[in-house]
């Protein structure tokens, strides 16, 4: 009964699910451009507005990131300042 569970290796690090690094301002606008380029090339109307709407939501995104990035960089500054 002493040795009835085996020990299985470990991974660490990121789950493969994981994003590779945070998401900043630019890489959601450079993800709202792509939805907007692909959106012309979409035959159906569903299909445009699908990403037409994912390309309105990444951009949303990224001045909220951006806007957050500015505080921190200014809180950053104002605390580095004796």
């Amino acid at each position: 009964m002493k040795n009835l569970t085996s020990t299985l290796p470990v991974m660490v690090g990121p789950s493969p699910k994981a994003r590779a690094g945070r998401e900043t301002a630019e890489l959601c606008l450079e993800r709202s451009t792509a939805d907007l380029l692909r959106s012309v090339t979409m035959l159906t109307a569903n299909e445009r507005f699908a990403l037409e709407r994912s390309s309105a939501s990444w951009a949303l995104r990224a001045e909220l990131l951006g806007r957050v990035e500015a505080t921190a960089n200014a809180r950053t500054e104002n605390a580095s300042k004796p």
